[in-house]
């Protein structure tokens, strides 16, 4: 009897887990316009989201063009994002927060559905392999083969930079 018992509570975590996300639908913010802090975080209704999934070069940060020449990629970079949420109608899908209790969330806004792939596919945004993966991976080989962005010449990692230049 104790073991019906328990293959019966075994049974319905693994329903509970199933249907979670019809039982429990993620949290989605929206906004009619967002502020854009730099190229991977924006704020919605006085709340921080980091996007998910990527890292962009600093604001201060320069790059080096093709021809070797210095440019402020991490200016361009948040004017590129600035250009994405400026159509309105943000929406972000929260799924983590971070060490600066920031929401790392997947936004999207009324003309561009994934930010953070848009980003990576302009070239202003690494995707660093996170648990084992890259989520964005084609988007940055695609960037990295069109050498767009920061691929088109050299460039130091977001987070190698920011371990350089500590706040």
């Amino acid at each position: 009897m104790r073991a019906l018992g328990f293959w019966a509570f075994f049974l319905g975590l693994i329903a509970l887990w199933a249907f979670s996300d019809r039982l429990f639908p993620p949290e989605l913010v929206t906004a009619a316009t967002a502020k854009v802090r730099d190229g991977d975080t924006i704020t919605l209704n006085a709340v921080n989201y980091r996007l998910y999934g990527i890292d962009t070069p600093e604001y201060k940060q320069m790059c080096k063009d093709a021809k070797g020449a210095d440019w402020p990629c991490g200016k361009a970079a948040r004017a590129q994002l600035e250009t994405f949420v400026l159509a309105g109608s943000i929406t972000c899908e929260p799924q983590a927060e971070d060490q600066y209790n920031r929401k790392v969330a997947k936004c999207s806004s009324a003309t561009t559905p994934d930010l953070s792939a848009a980003m990576v596919q302009a070239g202003l945004a690494v995707s660093p392999a996170s648990r084992g993966t890259a989520p964005y991976a084609d988007e940055e080989a695609s960037a990295r083969t069109a050498k767009r962005g920061i691929w088109q010449g050299a460039f130091e990692l977001p987070a190698d930079y920011r371990a350089a230049n500590p706040r």
